[in-house]
């Protein structure tokens, strides 16, 4: 039985209702969540970046929104520890209350959290910036040895802690990996894994969610042209993104039944600027087409794909009486 996005688990062959969210998807990416030289007490615990965290929770539930996709580790810039090898060895100390802290906003706001484990960034050649390293994270996942080590002591001791929190709403277990596959779009191939390795880090973390938690399991993909690099692999529930560029190889009006799926599909990321199409015709598209649901980008990211008002219009228009569903 697959398990639901809306609910931990549903009656066999359940329908969930479409669900329109935003992407959060960060206050500050990779620094979130967990300490490093820059900020070594931590992240969303410090009153200053809590503060900004109210703000945007109550902004985000205030247009109608429920479900918020937030990313968590990203590059692996704050909140791995690392021994002098490189390896990883756990989670520092702020992870933990970073994570409370956040969880308990979202919890008083009547929000829940899709986190975003890793970020294709993560595989990117490392950078060092005052004392920081970014990026740089591709030995972790390709030596067998590290990727055991960042499972059993990275990510599984976080989903034991908060495998059956009710404010998750599940696991996205990697943004956007084609950007860091050979032969499907990566970005640096010197940076970058094979089609099976990659295969075989994402099954590994859909294990680790299946043993440890109550939660779906799914992956940000960058577009519906790399469903096949997950297909197969137990996820709960897929994940494409959509923006004009990739319009013309994957067309958003695509029925979700031609892609053949043994379980549901939302489009986890679209513009809400800079897109020839407006973003409540980008939603019903999807919602017609199939899709279980559509989460915005985004509420903070401040790129050229962002516009945190859209957002809030879009959402709220959209849980009008009559024009859509709110979870």
């Amino acid at each position: 039985m697959k398990r639901g996005l809306v609910a931990v688990q549903g009656a066999e062959g359940a329908a969930f209702p479409f669900q329109l969210g935003v992407n959060l998807p960060w206050l500050d990416y990779g620094l979130d969540f967990g300490g490093n030289v820059w900020q070594p007490g931590g992240g969303l615990s410090q009153p200053q970046r809590l503060t900004r965290l109210r703000a945007a929770a109550a902004r985000i539930a205030g247009s109608g929104s429920r479900l918020v996709r937030w990313f968590l580790f990203c590059d692996g810039r704050a909140g791995l520890r690392f021994d002098a090898r490189g390896h990883p060895v756990g989670l520092d100390a702020c992870v933990f209350p970073d994570l409370d802290a956040g969880l308990a906003m979202f919890r008083e706001h009547g929000l829940r959290a899709l986190f975003v484990l890793f970020d294709f960034l993560w595989f990117r050649r490392r950078e060092e910036h005052a004392g920081v390293s970014l990026f740089g994270r591709r030995r972790v996942v390709a030596d067998g040895a590290q990727r055991r080590l960042l499972l059993d002591e990275v990510v599984r001791p976080l989903l034991s802690r908060y495998g059956r929190d009710d404010a998750i709403a599940g696991w996205d277990l990697v943004n956007e990996p084609e950007w860091a596959t050979l032969s499907l779009g990566a970005r640096d191939p010197r940076a970058a894994l094979t089609r099976s390795l990659m295969r075989r880090f994402i099954a590994e973390l859909v294990a680790a969610v299946h043993d440890e938690t109550s939660q779906p399991a799914t992956v940000g993909l960058a577009s519906a042209r790399g469903l096949p690099l997950v297909r197969g692999l137990g996820l709960d529930l897929y994940q494409v993104h959509w923006y004009d560029p990739i319009e013309a190889r994957c067309p958003l009006e695509t029925p979700v039944a031609r892609f053949d799926l043994d379980a549901q599909v939302i489009l986890g990321e679209f513009p809400t600027r800079g897109s020839a199409r407006a973003t409540q015709e980008i939603v019903e598209a999807a919602r017609r087409g199939g899709y279980a649901g559509a989460l915005a980008w985004s509420a903070l990211a401040g790129d050229a794909a962002s516009d945190p008002a859209a957002c809030d219009a879009l959402c709220a228009n959209w849980s009008l009486p009559g024009t859509g569903d709110r979870t």
